[in-house]
């Protein structure tokens, strides 16, 4: 789990190098779970609240 405020001191390609990450590796876990493959179907849940961590950042940083 990406904590906020290690977030914050990452600069914009940084934060959109891991926002491209965690939506592929949804895209994987997924494809896993329609596979049967993984139980691991909590980690959707936490990769998208870290996808609405880094949006809210780069969101602030835009607005600012």
């Amino acid at each position: 789990m990406l904590k906020a405020k290690d977030l914050i001191n990452e600069d914009l390609g940084e934060l959109e190098a891991k926002l491209e990450t965690l939506r592929h590796e949804i895209y994987e876990l997924r494809s896993e779970l329609l596979d049967s493959k993984t139980q691991k179907t909590h980690l959707i849940g936490e990769k998208r609240k870290d996808i609405a961590r880094i949006l809210t950042i780069l969101g602030q940083r835009s607005a600012s």
